[in-house]
């Protein structure tokens, strides 16, 4: 049975995924399957999966739904992963082609039982890394506590064992079709810690028309999203200073998103009130202009 599942949520990148595909085809062992959820391109996506289904270079699982968005994309690939390993590897990146044999043979070496998976390096198309950590000795960390003290910068590779990461899912808002990636890996975070592999598995670019490089225009345009990713990280926050600056941030995006019972939905109503004015501060300092995005 194959070991990991790589899942490609993917709108209208038939010109992108065949880079992609061209590097699980060359990969030094085939003991994973590609799941595409097709989140209703129009491109003639389903056609091109096709075809790479009839080669049978790789074991290929292909579903198709209303477009929905990233998020509800990724709810239903984790529904329908069935292998021990699950990992998001976007349309328009791509794979070294050791990859999938470096993270099973890491995995099944390490002491994995009470690990949730595995923090892996990314790399852009040109080979340099674009993730770096200072404390180069830890083994293994929450994906949070390496963010704010072990001075991880810049995107990774995430590979979950299935168990835990089927256990949550992203909320669905009407009329919204995003919610930022933190939000899961927040509540992973509660399970225990990722394995570190300190080495590029994964390859990208960031796109025009890319998630990365429309944050704003995506915060805009799904407002309830983003504001549950920070009521989320209020409720699993442990330090003062971080209840703090979440619930700064909190009042700013409701605010945003025009919530006015800010004070009776919040985690914490005392601390929102005393430090509303920092929030509203906030408000017209990051988040006013991207209402024009």
């Amino acid at each position: 049975m194959e070991k990991i599942t790589i899942f490609t949520p993917t709108y209208n990148r038939a010109h992108t995924l065949p880079r992609l595909y061209r590097s699980l085809k060359d990969q030094t062992i085939k003991d994973f399957i590609w799941l595409i959820v097709d989140d209703g391109s129009q491109d003639g996506t389903n056609n091109l999966v096709k075809n790479w289904i009839e080669e049978n270079s790789i074991k290929i699982e292909y579903y198709k739904q209303e477009n929905s968005g990233k998020s509800m994309a990724h709810n239903k690939g984790v529904e329908l992963t069935k292998t021990e390993l699950f990992t998001c590897v976007d349309s328009d990146d791509f794979l070294i082609s050791t990859a999938t044999e470096d993270i099973i043979t890491f995995w099944n070496k390490r002491d994995n039982l009470k690990s949730v998976g595995i923090l892996a390096y990314k790399g852009l198309a040109n080979g340099k890394s674009i993730t770096t950590m200072e404390n180069k000795y830890v083994e293994s960390t929450t994906l949070k506590n390496a963010y704010s003290r072990l001075g991880l910068r810049g995107d990774t590779m995430l590979i979950f064992s299935t168990d835990i990461v089927s256990k949550y899912k992203f909320p669905d808002y009407q009329g919204e079709k995003f919610v930022p990636e933190a939000f899961l890996y927040d509540l992973v975070d509660q399970d225990g810690e990722l394995l570190i592999l300190p080495n590029i598995m994964y390859k990208c670019e960031y796109l025009e028309d890319g998630y990365t490089n429309n944050m704003a225009k995506l915060l805009s345009r799904n407002p309830r999203g983003y504001l549950a990713y920070i009521k989320n990280r209020l409720i699993l926050d442990i330090s003062w200073n971080d209840k703090v600056m979440d619930t700064i941030r909190y009042t700013a995006m409701c605010i945003f998103s025009n919530e006015r019972q800010r004070i009776s939905k919040s985690i914490y109503p005392i601390l929102t009130l005393v430090t509303y004015p920092l929030g509203y501060f906030l408000y017209f300092y990051k988040y006013k202009s991207l209402r024009k995005k």
